[in-house]
């Protein structure tokens, strides 16, 4: 009975989550190698505007805020992701940075375009 009282959260936190394709997808996203505001290579493609208004807003809380979704559970993350931003089909873009002591040193964007073989990640840059 207590061990079905302290996975009723997880269980209820779970439910809250993405589901289906937009899980996959998120996940997918979140377990690239690539880190916003820390990597820097290629050239960003003319999305980020397209994507900023039009693009679903995904972060790590569940309360949200500015109409950013929860990004769910997934296994394997990045610790610099702040935000993902997917759409204009078919790109998505991570957000963050490196934080030390709390504070925010770097910030910057990478870009992942979905294929036929999954999502790559095409460039990264740092914000000025």
């Amino acid at each position: 009975m207590r061990r079905a009282l302290l996975l009723l959260p997880l269980v209820l936190l779970t439910a809250c989550g993405p589901t289906g394709q937009r899980r996959t997808d998120l996940c997918a996203i979140q377990a690239l190698p690539a880190r916003p505001g820390v990597d820097r290579f290629g050239t960003p493609p003319g999305v980020e505007r397209k994507a900023q208004a039009e693009g679903a807003v995904y972060g790590p809380g569940i309360a949200g805020g500015y109409h950013i979704r929860w990004w769910g559970l997934c296994g394997k993350k990045a610790d610099t992701t702040d935000m993902i931003l997917i759409g204009p089909a078919p790109w998505a873009l991570t957000k963050g940075g490196e934080r030390a002591h709390g504070r925010q040193v770097t910030y910057g964007t990478c870009y992942h375009h979905k294929t036929d073989d999954g999502w790559k990640t095409v460039a990264c840059r740092i914000n000025p």
